[in-house]
This record gives structure tokens, C-alpha cells and sequence, in this order.
């Protein structure tokens, strides 16, 4: 294994660390598990927007249809450009997707803890495209490389329509486990050299 494949190793696995710990966020338990889910980003971002008078032609319902139709965007592009950047071997535009893909996940956790979140990713997905370059691969192993994105996007379009975060969850975490899969199916260089 080269260097920069161990650099990039530790890199996505502490991506993972910090998606784990800020979703779990011990910081911003309440005493009462009820009052939690509506501190969640997705259900008081439409309350913000309620306070500062943009309604967008209608009411709180219509707001929080607006924001999870732009969650689901965010996903859905997050998802296209990490494929994109595994199929180029684009290390950038991979760090673009998975910031994405980092907002959309952002908005399942408290306003204060998606901002440490977000910050913590841009940093390491910076680092990783700074200091582990990525090689080009065929479409199928980019699909299967970044099906984590893929596998959220898809349950956030299933799921969000039932505005419950806690599922959304469950949606990340099973997807996380699909991907670890779809990377074992992946094929090695060594591998794709053989054919």
C-alpha cells in the first residue's frame, strides 16, 4: 500500500469518526429524548425562516417542504459528483460531493453541532484532496465505491416525507453498512491489471 493510499485510508476513516460522533453528539443530549428531534436543523430551519418573515408565499408547511426539497438536491448532487470524481480520479471535485453530502446530513443534527460538523469535514476533506490523489476508475467501481452517498440519497427521497430525523438516520447507517460492502465487490488494481 502507498503512502498515499494509506494517507487517504486515514482520512476517510476519520470522515466516518466525525460523522459518528457529531450525529451522536453527547454535548446536545437533552434530558428529554421528545424535545430532541426538534432541535434538529431540518424541523427549525422552516421555524427561522417563519421568525424572519420569509414564508415563501405560504405557510411553516410550505417552508419545510422547501427545505427538504433543497436537503434532497444537496444529497442528490453530493452523490453525483463523488461518483464523477471517482470516475476522473478527481480529487476535488470528490472533496466538493462529499462537503454535499456533509450539508445534507448536516441539517439531522442541532443548528450549533451542523456547524462544527460542517467545519470538521471541510477539514479533512481538504486534507484528503490535498494530500491523496485519486486515480480514474471505471464507472461501475465509482458506484460502487461511493454508494454511501448514493444509498442516503436515494432513502432521503424515500424517507424524508415523513419529516423524522431519527429514521433519516437509520437510512445513513444503513447505507454506511451497504457501502462497506460495495467497497469489498470493488475490484484491486491488481485485479483490473490481470484482465
Amino acid at each position: 500500500m502507498t503512502r498515499a493510499a494509506r494517507v487517504a485510508l486515514v482520512l476517510e476513516a476519520a470522515i466516518v469518526l466525525v460523522y459518528a460522533l457529531f450525529l451522536w453528539a453527547p454535548w446536545d443530549r437533552t434530558a428529554s429524548a421528545g424535545s430532541s428531534s426538534v432541535n434538529m436543523l431540518w424541523l427549525s430551519l422552516p421555524m427561522m425562516f417563519a421568525r424572519q418573515g420569509t414564508h415563501l408565499g405560504g405557510g411553516i408547511a410550505t417552508v419545510t417542504v422547501t427545505v427538504t426539497i433543497c436537503a434532497l438536491v444537496t444529497a442528490v448532487l453530493g452523490a453525483l459528483f463523488t461518483i464523477a470524481a471517482r470516475m476522473r480520479g478527481n480529487a476535488i471535485l470528490w472533496a466538493s460531493g462529499m462537503l454535499l453530502f456533509a450539508c445534507s446530513v448536516a441539517i439531522l443534527m442541532p443548528p450549533w453541532t451542523a456547524v462544527g460538523f460542517l467545519g470538521a469535514v471541510l477539514l479533512l476533506v481538504a486534507l484528503r484532496a490535498r494530500f491523496a490523489a485519486m486515480r480514474a476508475t471505471r464507472a461501475l467501481a465509482a458506484v460502487l465505491s461511493e454508494l454511501w452517498p448514493v444509498g442516503y440519497a436515494v432513502g432521503f427521497a424515500v424517507f424524508a416525507w415523513h419529516y423524522n430525523p431519527q429514521l433519516l438516520i437509520k437510512v445513513l447507517v444503513i447505507a454506511f453498512g451497504v457501502s462497506l460492502v460495495g467497497r469489498a465487490l470493488v475490484p484491486s488494481q491488481a485485479q483490473i491489471a490481470q484482465t
